[in-house]
């Protein structure tokens, strides 16, 4: 111990201590919460729900007035009553999805495309060709996003009918695929029904797909769409899966249930 601090009183050596002692305590508890403010925005999760209204504009900046006659479907947004979730591995998140959301319908080349979308970064496209034998599955893109990271994956399909037409299979195969993702089953009619729209009941077509993943993506996946007889516009879907990813660390399991009923057959544009 040097002379100077010999030469302090008891006293004067305590104070000193303990000054030492809450520096050290400060700055370990700074360290500490510089820490939790890393965590916090390394690993915060937002879901922000599109909203109608957000849907609707969106419709109108990107297509311009609906184009009738080239989409089997009455262009527009169309909004569904939701039920479902979805949920990864990686820290266990659920992201809940609110009660409404929307689906946009707009012309695309050979036939038409459905974009559903829930949150900012959480969609799914479908483009669809119309052809003598059905609505021919050209295209299914989906986006996902946890913790600010957005995961896209755009399946490729061939032969893959979604909706029956006059003249149609009853049963059929399913193909699509990513490039390093395979998908595969059978999709088929399960027949007419009758559900409830806006208080009146309309005929629709039910359609099922049965589906497997293997590659980068594997596990299953079920479908299940309620057409409008008439028009071809989803009354109903049903959507479950549980599928597990590669990742930069390690196996990441996503599960998805979901089921989204037509509040009007009138598109909002």
């Amino acid at each position: 111990m040097s002379r100077a601090v010999e030469s302090q009183s008891p006293a004067i050596r305590s104070f000193a201590m303990s000054r030492a002692w809450l520096i050290a305590g400060g700055l370990v508890v700074a360290v500490a919460a510089a820490g939790a403010i890393v965590w916090v925005l390394a690993f915060r999760d937002t879901a922000t729900p599109v909203s109608v209204e957000q849907a609707v504009t969106s419709f109108q900046t990107e297509t311009g007035p609906a184009s009738e006659g080239k989409s089997p479907i009455p262009e527009g947004v169309y909004v569904y009553t939701t039920e479902g979730y979805e949920k990864t591995s990686v820290l266990g998140k659920t992201h809940h999805y609110p009660r409404r959301t929307t689906i946009a319908v707009r012309s695309a080349g050979c036939g038409v495309s459905l974009l559903w979308r829930v949150f900012v970064g959480r969609s799914t496209a479908w483009t669809f060709c119309v052809t003598s034998k059905g609505w021919d599955l050209r295209s299914q893109d989906e986006r996902h996003t946890f913790f600010g990271h957005t995961e896209r994956t755009t399946y490729v399909c061939e032969n893959t009918l979604i909706r029956p037409g006059s003249s149609g299979p009853d049963r059929w195969a399913v193909s699509c695929t990513t490039g390093k993702a395979h998908e595969k089953g059978v999709g088929r009619v399960v027949g007419a029904e009758s559900l409830e729209v806006a208080g009146k009941e309309v005929a629709t077509a039910h359609v099922s797909k049965r589906t497997s993943f293997s590659g980068e993506i594997r596990g299953t996946a079920t479908y299940d769409f309620w057409f409008a007889a008439r028009s071809g516009t989803p009354v109903k879907i049903v959507m479950v899966s549980r599928t597990t990813n590669d990742s930069p660390i390690g196996d990441v399991t996503y599960d998805e249930d979901v089921t989204l009923r037509l509040t009007s057959l009138e598109p909002r544009r």
